[in-house]
């Protein structure tokens, strides 16, 4: 039974078309309803899920209260409750649009079980963007205009997230690979760490944006104006922090107390009421002098807008592809985190449509850009929450707290602040095995990572995240450029590898090759789609190999008809120039001058339909490519080409025949070969002996 045909790409085109067509009127619902995903997980919520839902978004919203407050006057430079206000409207929105995520149950029945891991609102690294964003563009403007300029970049970011996300633009992330991505963020972490140093002991006159370079030298030559409490408050707390962490985690992990973790995960919270009460206690003593936060402003009544104007957008524009290139990697990266590790996959799209809604909408609150945060997102999922409602939990407690404990925030020392954001960060910076595993895995990852790594580490973030998408896109063009070209044999188990490559080199023992590949059949593999930047770079690889494995057979070729470069008797392999599978027939040319006789080619693995249409179909065992058309008429003004009912059955055969050189494995396609040089062999010996008694004649 013969093989159907490839359809045409005509036909294809025409099947797509008409496809979506058919669906066209569905469209517009399935788009409006992937927007607004609380449409699906709202009526399939069960009353079980509440209890993991409230203590999830209880314990999430108690550990958001002191790192909100942490990160918008530690990092962002903007007053405490700024960072209460971007806590609670990005947990209320995100949680309406944000990705839901299902496990299926079941051979033919799936149930949908919908909750959501990951807690968006300020992070240290996007804080500490924002922060050096307001020193570089309002580094002299009042604390009320840097709030202005804060209020309207979260605007405008979200803005065009909402654009990315809507038009489905968020491709772009897969761009930029996870090592590097890493490699920012361990440097993001020890210059957020670096950046607190200062207020941690009480040091002054430290510009804590500048690069982490910088701010050490700055550190190091003011230490003397260190204050004694300050100090006090900042290293004691950082220990306290520290002492729960490792003891709660040795009590869960080593002996089994597993309700330990939820102190574990309010560490900073229980350091945070702890200080602050010695604070208020020593209130009234006049030798302990230390920093704190000061007022903060009762419930909502704090809320400032942005300055949304056209004019005033100018002023913030330059400032608007750093932080949105920043916030949606940490973002993405976090929710492809929690996906791999709980077995579901994200709609990245929708992610980002998400986060735009809520950076939009939050900045007419009082919030500043927000993104998913690695630590909230952690304690979450390790919490137990079911559902979005977990969200919900976590802003109606910051919203509680915006009532009920700015009294108490006054007192809160800046020194416990700053161990706090140290404490938070420190997760993000990559352990040693982790970065030797990746000069073991692929030395073009690790250099990636190590490129983001030392740019954070010298400059600001901005530029750090410039340097690493530069760079991703760089690696990028070049694996897509300079592919690996493999000669493969056969090994004894079946397998066909490439004796030369590292991989069968270092493989102990390395499996023996079972024979050489047939005789005149040349076997080899490109890791990378035959394409207009790599096409040239292919077949000089090819050629080279030719070169070096086969002889100069082509005796009928004259000196003269050589080109005027070439100086040996055995190389006749001219330089090419053309684009994609183009090439291919010329190199099909180079082969048949270098034999002297057609050079068939075998594929495998391959879409047959568009190497088939432009290598044409062989008519002999050799391959010789012909293509018969009627001659155009002559009745209409545009040339016409038409083809009789004989040559409609010619070309099916040939197409048909053409099939024959398209396998699905090596072995296939050797095969055939093998019995296509036989076949070719008997020919050309048959021509030559017909060629010498002519000749004699």
């Amino acid at each position: 039974m013969s093989r159907p045909l490839p359809r045409s790409h005509q036909a294809e085109l025409l099947a797509s078309l008409r496809k979506g067509a058919k669906n066209l009127r569905y469209l517009p619902g399935r788009y409006a309803r992937s927007l607004f995903p609380i449409a699906s997980w709202l009526p399939n919520y069960q009353p079980e899920w509440l209890w993991g839902d409230f203590v999830a978004g209880l314990t999430v919203g108690l550990v958001a209260i002191p790192q909100s407050i942490s990160y918008a006057s530690k990092l962002a430079g903007l007053p405490a409750q700024f960072g209460l206000y971007t806590s609670f409207i990005g947990a209320l929105l995100y949680a309406l649009f944000a990705t839901s995520k299902g496990g299926a149950l079941g051979a033919w029945v799936f149930a949908y079980i919908f909750y959501l891991d990951v807690t968006i609102g300020p992070t240290a690294v996007l804080s500490l963007a924002v922060g050096q964003t307001l020193t570089t563009n309002a580094s002299g403007a009042t604390t009320a205009q840097q709030v202005t300029f804060a209020l309207t970049l979260a605007f405008w970011t979200g803005v065009i997230q909402l654009l990315i996300g809507l038009f489905r633009f968020g491709i772009v992330i897969d761009f930029v690979p996870i090592p590097v991505i890493a490699g920012f963020t361990t440097g993001a972490g020890i210059q957020v760490i670096v950046s607190q140093l200062p207020t941690l002991i009480g040091v002054k006159g430290v510009i804590t944006t500048n690069s982490p370079v910088q701010v050490l030298i700055d550190f190091f030559k003011a230490i003397s104006t260190a204050t004694e409490w300050d100090s006090i408050f900042g290293i004691t707390s950082l220990a306290f922090i520290l002492l729960i962490k490792f003891s709660t985690d040795y009590a869960v992990k080593k002996r089994g107390i597993a309700w330990l973790k939820y102190v574990g995960f309010l560490k900073n919270t229980i350091v945070l009421i702890i200080y602050t009460g010695i604070s208020y206690g020593v209130r009234n003593n006049a030798a302990i002098a230390f920093s704190m936060v000061k007022t903060v402003p009762f419930g909502l009544s704090g809320i400032q807008k942005g300055n949304y104007s056209v004019s005033y957008a100018s002023t913030v524009f330059p400032a608007i592809p750093g932080i949105v290139v920043i916030s949606v990697l940490e973002h993405i990266a976090v929710v492809k985190t929690y996906g791999r590790v709980n077995g579901y996959t994200t709609n990245p799209n929708q992610e980002i449509v998400a986060m735009g809604v809520a950076n939009t909408l939050g900045s007419f609150v009082g919030g500043f850009p927000a993104t998913g945060s690695f630590s909230r997102s952690a304690i979450k999922a390790a919490s137990g929450v079911r559902s979005p409602v977990g969200s919900f939990i976590t802003g109606i407690i910051v919203v509680i707290g915006l009532f009920s404990l700015t009294n108490a925030l006054y007192y809160v020392p800046q020194a416990v602040l700053a161990s706090i954001v140290v404490n938070s960060v420190a997760d993000l910076v990559e352990k040693g095995k982790v970065v030797s595993r990746l000069v073991k895995i692929e030395i073009l990852d690790f250099i990636g990572f190590a490129v983001a790594f030392i740019v954070t580490l010298v400059s600001s973030l901005e530029n750090a995240i410039y340097a690493s998408v530069g760079y991703s896109l760089l690696v990028l063009l070049f694996r897509v450029a300079r592919p690996r070209v493999q000669i493969l044999s056969k090994a004894s188990n079946g397998e066909w590898i490439d004796p030369e490559s590292d991989e069968f080199i270092e493989e102990s023992p390395a499996p023996p090759l079972a024979s050489d590949v047939p005789g005149g059949i040349f076997v080899f593999r490109i890791d990378e789609a035959l394409t207009y930047p790599n096409s040239n770079y292919i077949v000089e690889r090819v050629k080279d190999a030719v070169l070096r494995r086969f002889k100069y057979t082509n005796t009928a070729t004259r000196k003269a008809d050589k080109t005027w470069s070439d100086d040996t008797e055995q190389r006749y392999l001219a330089s090419r120039k053309g684009g994609g599978c183009r090439i291919l027939l010329d190199l099909k040319d180079d082969m048949a001058r270098y034999t002297g006789y057609p050079v068939p080619f075998y594929f495998a693995n391959v879409r047959r339909r568009q190497v088939n249409a432009l290598l044409g179909v062989p008519q002999h065992s050799v391959g010789e490519i012909r293509h018969v058309y009627a001659e155009p008429t002559t009745k209409r003004r545009w040339i016409k080409f038409k083809k009789s009912v004989e040559e409609i059955v010619e070309q099916e055969a040939k197409d048909r025949a053409a099939l024959e050189y398209f396998h699905k494995s090596v072995d296939d396609a050797v095969d055939a070969a093998s019995r296509e040089r036989m076949g070719g062999a008997t020919i050309n010996a048959a021509v030559q002996a017909q060629s010498q008694s002519e000749a004699t004649v």
